[in-house]
This record gives structure tokens, sequence and C-alpha cells, in this order.
């Protein structure tokens, strides 16, 4: 089954001293993924990609 929308995930480290990620997946396959020192940042990022997508006409969610 295909998506039809983006899902943006914050991936805790499973071990101390791992960096969170932002991963964003995107209904055509796309998987991007940023290592951050804090989840906050990682929510900073994928807010800010969401905020990309929406500009670019992309409802998501």
């Amino acid at each position: 089954m295909k998506r039809s929308s983006t899902i943006y995930a914050v991936y805790h480290p499973p071990v101390f001293g791992l960096p969170f990620l932002a991963v964003v997946l995107k209904p055509d396959g796309t998987i991007t993924s940023r290592q951050f020192k804090t989840a906050d940042e990682a929510r900073a990022f994928n807010k800010v990609m969401a905020q990309a997508d929406q500009s670019r006409g992309k409802t998501q969610h």
C-alpha cells in the first residue's frame, strides 16, 4: 500500500552517546535522515522540512 502523505519521525538513540535521528519518509519513497545531538534539534529540523513541503503546495500531516 502506497502512502499518500509524508511521515516525519524522531528516533531516540538506543544507547547513551548515539545521536537522535530526524527521519522524513515521502510517498515517492524518498527518505531523508539527519543526526542531531538533541531531540529538540531533530524535531526542529522536521518542522522546517514540513513547512518547506507545505510552501511547495504539498499538504502534509
